[in-house]
């Protein structure tokens, strides 16, 4: 009983902390106070004034949170739904925008960790951090990288999609919702792809498209480009 009390404390403490981030955010709306950002910072710093331990967080309320992740990405079916013309419409430029974007963010990511040097196992850790992290520490595992640091890049990749996605998709000239999906899809995973439909559905449901076909090529070319880059 004080184990579920425990941990009912702490998801209503990082719930409140949300809450917290989201009234910034409607105060001073910029990139770098989405609520995801400044919720995770203020966590960070919790635990390191506390002295808490990351993995007595997570053990004590963290997991059930992170287990709302499916039924979150489940709901995103509705909107699909819902825009399911714009979607047949546009099958051949998101599925070639979803191949591209997949083999550019697994390439690039490597090409440029070699070129600095970077250790083999940590090139593997993070091929896969533009994905949903379930499939991300699965791909990670199969190709010999570290899946508990890939979820930390995940997590990066999707916080700095949040921030700069939209201003590096208004300085590339990328202005069709097209566009915009598929590039939030194929590099920042649900984070960016929640952010998106809040500025349009439509750009939301091509991100969620891309995001889940994007996770498909990912388990099938992770693999193959690793041993081609590494």
């Amino acid at each position: 009983m004080l184990n579920i009390l425990y941990a009912l404390g702490w998801i209503i403490f990082t719930i409140v902390l949300y809450r917290v981030s989201k009234q910034l955010y409607k105060r001073v709306p910029t990139p770098f106070t989405v609520p995801v950002l400044t919720a995770t910072a203020l966590i960070i710093a919790c635990l390191l004034i506390f002295h808490i331990p990351y993995e007595a967080y997570m053990k004590n309320g963290g997991e059930w949170i992170t287990k709302l992740l499916g039924p979150g990405i489940v709901a995103f079916a509705i909107p699909l739904y819902k825009q399911r013309r714009v979607l047949k419409k546009y099958v051949v430029p998101i599925s070639g925008g979803v191949i591209v974007g997949t083999v550019v963010a697994i390439s690039s990511e490597a090409v440029i960790a070699r070129m600095f040097g970077t250790d083999s196992s940590l090139i593997l850790t993070a091929l896969p951090k533009s994905v949903t992290m379930p499939v991300a520490m699965s791909v990670s595992e199969q190709i010999g990288g570290i899946p508990s640091l890939t979820a930390a890049f995940v997590m990066i990749a999707g916080i700095t999609g949040m921030m700069m996605g939209p201003l590096l998709l208004k300085w590339s000239g990328v202005t069709n919702f097209i566009g915009k999906g598929i590039g939030v899809g194929c590099s920042s995973h649900i984070m960016g792809v929640a952010q998106s439909m809040k500025r349009d559905e439509r750009e939301g449901v091509v991100g969620s498209v891309t995001m889940t076909l994007t996770a498909v090529l990912t388990c099938l070319l992770g693999p193959l480009l690793a041993g081609v880059f590494v």
